[in-house]
């Protein structure tokens, strides 16, 4: 049977963000104030700011369709960004809030993650924690919020327990579509090119076949879910039915290698703020 592709080289054992903080690290860190997350201020960013980080940090390579984007600042500097999808879009699609007897508009996604090489230490689970708060409040009609950790890229979850989430087991493996220089895109590629181009699915599969596109099956992602407010009691008894264990890694201290990066892994140069004349949102610390 022929290999599964994937945007970069799978990673078994140590996950792919990992492994690019370790490469980078001799790069050192820019000139920042001070590197203390207690300190660390977390707001809103622009979808191109965020994008920054995304596209030369994130497994995937690629940003999603999504409309809240926030950052994790020390002084002007930015080590990370996550960004937040709305209405069924993202990785569970249309149907992703019927488990959790939600609407769409009640749940949201965080689709897109990632950190810079120097952030320090816990940087994540606080940029995640008030990325959920700040949502909350931005956002007052979502009730909760769903991740996923991808398995290729070496993602159990980690950040997401370390946040205390609840996890509540695997997706389903989905369809996907492999383009002639290597990029993987899911079913939604498909179907909006054929609603384009007003013609029916079969046709457009056929077309991306003719140019030398590839079907294929993605893997299972571990899926994750933060319910935003602590008076919700009625979707917190609901989701807490569906808490399974926290999965682990099968084998500890596996072997790690050096990792072959592709796709654009080139580290992210320093980021800083060009919004003159904003105060960043005050936070704080936990």
């Amino acid at each position: 049977m022929k290999q599964r592709s994937t945007f970069r080289e799978k990673c078994p054992s140590v996950c792919w963000q990992k492994q690019l903080r370790d490469e980078f690290l001799s790069q050192g860190t820019p000139p920042v104030p001070h590197l203390d997350v207690g300190r660390a201020i977390v707001r809103p960013v622009t979808r191109k700011f965020a994008e920054q980080i995304i596209l030369k940090y994130e497994w995937l390579g690629t940003m999603s369709s999504t409309s809240e984007h926030f950052g994790i600042f020390f002084g002007n500097y930015c080590a990370g960004v996550c960004c937040v999808a709305m209405n069924g879009i993202g990785t569970g699609g249309t149907l992703a809030h019927a488990p959790f007897q939600v609407t769409r508009r009640e749940l949201a996604m965080l689709a897109r993650g990632a950190c810079t090489h120097w952030a320090p230490s816990s940087s994540n689970s606080k940029l995640i924690a008030w990325t959920c708060r700040l949502l909350a409040i931005r956002r007052p009609g979502v009730r909760a919020v769903i991740a996923y950790s991808d398995l290729d890229a070496g993602e159990i979850g980690t950040v997401y327990q370390a946040c205390g989430w609840i996890y509540v087991g695997k997706t389903n493996r989905v369809e996907q579509f492999v383009s002639p220089s290597g990029r993987v895109y899911d079913r939604r590629f498909m179907t909006a090119n054929a609603k384009k181009r007003d013609i029916s699915c079969g046709a457009m599969r056929q077309i991306l076949s003719d140019r030398g596109w590839i079907e294929q099956l993605g893997s299972s992602k571990h899926k994750y879910v933060k319910v935003l407010r602590k008076n919700d009691h009625v979707l917190i008894e609901h989701v807490k039915k569906m808490i399974l264990p926290y999965p682990k890694r099968a084998s500890e201290g596996g072997d790690g290698g050096n990792h072959p990066h592709s796709g654009g892994a080139a580290p992210t140069s320093t980021l800083q703020t060009t919004e003159t004349g904003k105060q960043p949102l005050p936070v704080a610390d936990h």
